[in-house]
């Protein structure tokens, strides 16, 4: 264990930063007393693609149990969007070229 001085540790920063990415612990102190220890991060492993694909899997399935499974899709909900507007006479918004904006 390394035990530097704030004061000194500031202009040796880098060499104190490679002495812990080495394994060594270094310990900074202010009048003589401890104030920080600096350790070497641990090295993290990242989640396998099996996991994170179960992960993915079981978000997928709350979503599906949240929102359901067996109800009308897109195109029956359009269509049926499309016969509401028809029976209230709003059939010229499906006009393509718009000629019949603004009236």
């Amino acid at each position: 264990m390394l035990t530097v001085p704030i004061h000194q540790a500031k202009s040796q920063l880098s060499e104190l930063i490679r002495a812990v990415e080495q394994g060594e612990e270094v310990v900074l102190t202010r009048h003589g007393k401890r104030v920080i220890r600096l350790i070497k991060e641990p090295e993290t492993e990242q989640p396998s693609i099996e996991a994170r694909r179960q992960a993915i899997v079981a978000e997928l399935e709350a979503l599906r149990a949240k929102v359901g499974n067996g109800g009308a899709g897109f195109q029956e909900l359009w269509d049926e969007h499309k016969r509401e507007r028809d029976a209230r006479g709003d059939a010229w918004t499906d006009d393509p070229k718009g000629s019949h904006a603004g009236r």
